[in-house]
């Protein structure tokens, strides 16, 4: 009688196989990570003394907003198209603190979707959205105005167009252009904005 024999070949347990794969993963991500040029467009923060263009409730006016404080907000008038000083009493449309985007109580946001600056209108069933106060001020319809690059770690505007409405009624659109400052520097808010047609 002939005895047969088998090798039985190592096996490694399931849970370990998961790590070993998770590292691998965790090393592709940061090789990958540091290999992606960090890339976003940049703008100065703009003068109190700027003037917009003549024709911009046509096509639109650009105001870089300096938010980098996050214990401060920055009151914005978009009907003078400037960020006010702290003692300022001009009426103010948005707030701005960092990425965070608020308006004053009473004033409502909506979000217009995914839509061309130029032709954005505000639809008959669009949802206006107040701020909600607290410790915490936020408005659901612009709280999540970008997306995270997972790469490169910066914000980059999701594309959407925003209504505002002001306390004299007038609609602005607003865009969010960019969130940096030269040499990449966070929280230099970049708007496009227009009076919104009726």
């Amino acid at each position: 009688m002939t005895a047969t024999y088998h090798r039985a070949g190592i096996v490694a347990p399931l849970p370990l196989l998961l790590l070993f794969g998770a590292f691998l993963a965790a090393i592709a991500y940061l090789v990958a990570a540091s290999l992606t040029r960090r890339r976003a467009p940049v703008f100065a923060i703009s003068s109190p003394e700027r003037t917009r263009p003549v024709n911009w409730e046509r096509t639109g006016d650009t105001l870089t907003i300096d938010a980098t404080d996050g214990d401060s907000w920055r009151r914005v008038s978009l009907a003078r198209g400037r960020a006010l000083d702290i003692g300022d009493t001009i009426p103010w449309e948005i707030a701005v603190q960092r990425y965070r985007v608020v308006t004053p109580t009473g004033l409502a946001i909506a979000d217009l979707g995914d839509v061309a600056f130029d032709g954005a209108h505000v639809p008959s069933d669009a949802r206006f959205v107040p701020t909600k106060d607290g410790q915490y001020p936020e408005n659901a319809a612009i709280d999540h105005w970008y997306r995270y690059n997972l790469l490169t770690h910066l914000l980059e505007p999701n594309g959407h167009v925003f209504a505002i409405r002001s306390a004299t009624r007038t609609l602005y659109k607003v865009a969010i252009v960019s969130y940096y400052c030269p040499k990449l520097v966070a929280g230099c808010l970049t708007i496009r904005y227009a009076p919104l047609p009726r």
